[in-house]
């Protein structure tokens, strides 16, 4: 089992698989920046994305993907400790970069999980299920909870959002 967060207040139960009050990273050294892989295909939000991460000293986004194949090609050559991810690619989808991503990072029992948050348009029930189904941790709406991003990774990071 992963290593739990507390709950971002404001999230709805369902858009996190973990909720208890550990908020640790084992998956890091403490006080170095969280790897962030980042794969999202609209190049305008992916450059949002990055420039709004790298303003915090917590992370390092240390990958960018737009296309699923790209996605898990960086899967194996790039180092990170999250992957923001969004369900609909061109070409392909999330959902094969959430299954490849745990198919490569299997959680061990030692504390060593990688986290996947969703971050969609695609705010349907079938959608979210697929997700978390597939290894997601956390889905977010695009539109609605985008906020909710921050809190999230700074949680991981081992950081008061």
């Amino acid at each position: 089992m992963p290593p739990s967060l507390e709950p971002v207040s404001g999230t709805s139960a369902d858009s996190k698989r973990h909720n208890s009050s550990d908020t640790v990273r084992p998956n890091g050294a403490p006080g170095k920046p969280l790897r962030i892989l980042l794969i999202e295909d609209s190049p305008l939000l992916r450059s949002r994305l990055e420039s709004m991460l790298s303003q915090f000293g917590a992370f390092k986004v240390t990958g960018l993907a737009s296309a699923e194949s790209e996605a898990v090609e960086k899967l194996d050559t790039v180092p990170y400790d999250a992957i923001v991810v969004d369900v609909e690619l061109r070409p392909g989808s999330g959902i094969g970069v959430i299954r490849a991503a745990r198919a490569r990072n299997p959680d061990k029992g030692n504390g060593d999980h990688v986290w996947v948050i969703v971050l969609t348009n695609y705010d349907l029930p079938t959608v979210r299920e697929r997700c978390m189904a597939a290894g997601a941790d956390h889905f977010l709406d695009k539109m609605r909870e985008i906020d909710q991003l921050m809190p999230i990774l700074l949680q991981i990071a081992g950081r008061k959002p």
